[in-house]
């Protein structure tokens, strides 16, 4: 157990080994493999998620009102068939749903109603959630009589495994916002500090490694731990930020529209130093190490992140649809946006060139049973 309580900054982990996205266009089809790996034996599909030239969804399944079921899929982006699959059960007192901000955890954000389906910000959270090939994902537990918050991960085979393990009479341990480090070691998490109650706290950030006693290992203060996310493989760099996005050359750093050099050292990036970066208003991923998609008013656009350079021409047509960047390629020549008008979504795909003409992604086959909230969580 963290030997100081409350958790309540929300922790959103994600390693990015690419640009994330993806988009229709008439380019290379590179080969996809899909019979590589072992197979469910439920499904009779992959479930290796190594494969290339796939997209990857993520969709919540409820069960009777407690508990729920991560489906996993892996798309083939040009046939729309099945690749991988996979799925996590997630132990009754697992939070998927809450009615206050606190305990968090981007679990919520796949699986709690009457919520819009994600958009690239909410691509990062869901994505952190899962090691690098989806073998596990991180959990937040609560227990029902002491309200005491636990980090923990569950795996393929649905078993659950406490991190936080049994407390000693004490401080009751409140850790939430549990994310993977890409290379699966461990599990971080948020929590505050109060050195007296009805005293100012502090909001720190902590680790538990898979391996050994899983003791807490505090990694980082900061004035307001709202969002983390982890960049880069190894080591993992925790980002304390709404949405952040590594360059593909792992030298830059993109959060909350600012810009900047990923320190060379250390392995946090407080929101102070985010704010010390150049400010380009953009936010939606890397297209190379030099240029970003910006949003542009549901047009998108490209941006150079030179200074004093402006979007350059709509990628989309004049229309009157809420789109929403979802992922990148990782050659940033496509990417996928959910468009909302009225009551309709649909998935999209488009070339990152201006005057591009997206696709629609029929819902036929397998994936016309995916429905409207799915997550489109990487583009590998």
């Amino acid at each position: 157990m963290v030997d100081t309580p409350r958790a309540t900054a929300s922790l959103l982990s994600l390693v990015l080994a690419a640009s994330l996205a993806a988009c229709s266009s008439d380019g290379d089809q590179r080969g996809a493999g899909a019979d590589a790996g072992h197979r469910s034996s439920e499904t009779g599909t992959s479930e290796d998620f190594t494969q290339q030239n796939m997209i990857i969804t993520a969709v919540c399944s409820r069960e009777n009102g407690s508990g729920a079921v991560i489906n996993l899929d892996g798309w083939n982006p040009q046939s729309w068939k099945r690749m991988a699959h996979a799925e996590f059960q997630l132990p009754d007192t697992a939070i998927v749903e809450y009615d206050r901000s606190e305990p968090n955890t981007a679990v919520r954000q796949l699986c709690e109603p009457d919520e819009l389906p994600a958009d690239a910000e909410d691509v990062t959270a869901i994505r952190s959630l899962f090691d690098q090939d989806f073998t596990k994902m991180a959990v937040v537990t609560q227990d029902p009589q002491t309200a005491a918050t636990h980090v923990g991960y569950v795996d393929r085979a649905g078993k659950f495994t406490d991190l936080t393990g049994n407390e000693d009479f004490g401080n009751t341990p409140h850790e939430q916002n549990a994310a993977f480090s890409r290379d699966g070691s461990a599990v971080w998490f948020t929590y505050e500090v109060t050195d007296q109650p009805g005293i100012s706290t502090k909001d720190r950030i902590a680790s538990r490694a898979l391996a050994g006693d899983h003791k807490a290992v505090d990694q980082l203060e900061v004035r307001t731990a709202q969002e983390l996310i982890m960049v880069g493989r190894t080591p993992s760099r925790a980002v304390v930020a709404s949405s952040a996005f590594l360059s593909p050359d792992g030298k830059r750093l993109l959060a909350r529209g600012y810009v900047l050099d990923v320190p060379a050292e250390g392995q946090g990036v407080s929101p102070d130093l985010v704010d010390k970066g150049r400010y380009i208003s953009c936010g939606d991923g890397w297209l190379d190490n030099d240029t970003v998609l910006c949003s542009a008013d549901g047009r998108f656009a490209a941006l150079d992140i030179a200074s004093g350079a402006k979007p350059g021409a709509p990628i989309l047509p004049s229309n009157d649809h809420d789109n929403h960047a979802m992922v990148i390629s990782p050659d940033g020549q496509r990417f996928a946006f959910l468009s909302q008008r009225g009551a309709a979504m649909d998935y999209y795909l488009c070339d990152t060139k201006p005057g591009s003409t997206p696709q629609k992604v029929e819902r036929t086959g397998e994936f016309s049973a995916l429905g409207d909230t799915a997550a489109f969580i990487e583009w590998r």
